[in-house]
């Protein structure tokens, strides 16, 4: 079958992740390709076409700077995307995150009689626009942005939601219902333990944030935890601020005594933080499946976190403490060290055996032939 991906994935196809979504799909795409399948990614800010040593086929988009700036979407970028797309005459074309510019691809599959796939990324993406609003949109709010991208991006997710072939979603929370339309279907993050080199003798004498801090990560709520924890207890936070209100945050994280500020670091090193913590804890408002989860269990490392169980999986597989909104309870495991007899084995084959790149394009394919 052939398979055409949709998105900023170049980057991505060559270890330089600009994002979860984004590797998401450049695993996937790779984990079809080795398995005999003819992928094809599409990127317009691709500045050449390649070919990665799986076998996938990166094609950029010939013109998509040309023109002039306000009226080139319609006078260069989406006929010429559109042509690149339809040139492809793929079986199945494949999208992931909110953005207007799916509508282009999802026509496409209609004119060629493909299959339209849509993916979910996060859930805020099958939220009311008021929580988008609240956590995504307010805190960086700019009105020309919010009415040209924000929300033509929303309008068509939405549509997108309701046309598509196939919608798949990250866990069962993403589901719009409990009798969810067929056509939703879970598909687990994918994990490549090859990228995790494990630590023989952990310190274990942290407990580490690492990601993006903006209020939707919970930056707020990080800043409450850690004026609430006992002054003992070591923090390390890893990532940088994203929104104005997190610079101030972070400025005022930064001064506190029992925390050690990183900033962004390598993945690689982010990797090696991770695995000498006591704990990951998170404070996201709202994730997909976070990706440093996935991370923190591969290298046995349990999670704490405060408002993301994504499908119910930390208590339903026993990898770390859900702390069900309740920011006490956090603090109470967090300074009673509550994960420290969790058996890291049981970490790790819970990553091997749920989200193993090895076995990803079966699980992708089995979605598909079973619909």
């Amino acid at each position: 079958m052939k398979f055409c991906f949709y998105g900023n994935i170049a980057e991505a196809l060559i270890g330089k992740t600009p994002g979860g979504g984004e590797l998401q799909v450049a695993l996937l795409a790779k984990a079809l390709a080795l398995k005999g399948h003819e992928v094809v990614v599409v990127d317009p800010l691709a500045k050449e076409s390649f070919v990665t040593k799986e076998g996938v086929r990166l094609v950029d988009v010939p013109g998509w700077n040309e023109g002039s700036r306000g009226v080139r979407l319609f006078s260069h970028r989406i006929p010429s995307l559109k042509k690149v797309l339809t040139e492809q005459k793929a079986d199945y074309y494949y999208v992931r995150m909110r953005s207007y510019m799916h509508l282009v691809p999802y026509l496409v599959s209609r004119k060629t009689k493909g299959k339209f796939i849509l993916a979910v990324a996060c859930d805020l993406d099958v939220l009311s626009f008021w929580k988008k609003f609240k956590y995504e949109y307010k805190p960086k709010f700019n009105l020309f942005k919010f009415l040209t991208l924000s929300v033509p991006n929303d309008m068509v997710f939405d549509y997108l939601l309701q046309k598509s072939d196939y919608v798949t979603v990250q866990h069962s929370g993403q589901q719009p219902n409990a009798n969810a339309n067929s056509k939703y279907h879970i598909y687990p993050n994918i994990f490549d333990q090859s990228n995790v080199t494990m630590v023989n003798q952990p310190s274990r004498d942290y407990f580490i944030h690492v990601g993006s801090l903006t209020i939707l990560k919970g930056a707020d709520k990080l800043l409450e935890l850690v004026k609430k924890l006992n002054k003992n207890i070591h923090v390390m936070i890893v990532g940088q601020p994203k929104d104005a209100r997190s610079k101030k945050i972070c400025t005022e994280l930064r001064r506190m005594e029992n925390v050690t500020f990183k900033g962004p670091v390598k993945h690689s090193e982010a990797i090696r933080l991770i695995a000498n913590a006591k704990a990951l804890i998170n404070t996201s408002h709202y994730e997909g499946f976070p990706n440093i989860f996935l991370e923190a269990w591969a290298t046995g490392v349990p999670v704490i976190s405060l408002k993301v169980n994504p499908g119910n999986v930390i208590k339903k597989h026993g990898l770390g403490i859900y702390c069900e909104g309740n920011l006490e309870r956090m603090k109470a495991a967090i300074e009673s060290d509550e994960t420290c007899l969790i058996d890291k084995n049981k970490l790790i084959s819970y990553v091997s055996g749920h989200h193993d790149f090895d076995g990803a394009a079966d699980r992708f394919l089995n979605i598909l032939n079973h619909s």
